[in-house]
């Protein structure tokens, strides 16, 4: 689902909810809720189950530009930290 012209938005990278990564290296949510690799196409699908408009970007997180990853740009309905810590748990959901 594609995101509305003007409206507000929140930019989610990759690693903002890997459990690999450090607080310092760009993760958002406490360890214990994050998921280790997390691929831009899991985040995509995750936003899809949990019914939330968003757009794909394929960009390099400035901390780790030479690593894949890139980041959604996510609708707000929740608080920021809500929303990364529900992207988490329906990932490992669909992970099974």
């Amino acid at each position: 689902m594609s995101l509305q012209e003007g409206g507000s938005s929140y930019v989610i990278w990759t690693v903002n909810i890997d459990k690999k990564k450090s607080r310092n290296e760009g993760r958002k949510i406490p360890r214990r809720f994050a998921v280790p690799n997390v691929k831009l196409d899991e985040l995509a699908r995750a936003c899809e189950a949990l019914g939330l408009s968003y757009d794909v970007e394929q960009k390099k997180y400035p901390r780790c530009w030479w690593e894949e990853g890139g980041r959604i740009r996510v609708e707000k309905k929740l608080k920021k930290t809500e929303l990364m810590i529900r992207l988490a748990e329906k990932i490992k959901e669909m992970r099974g």
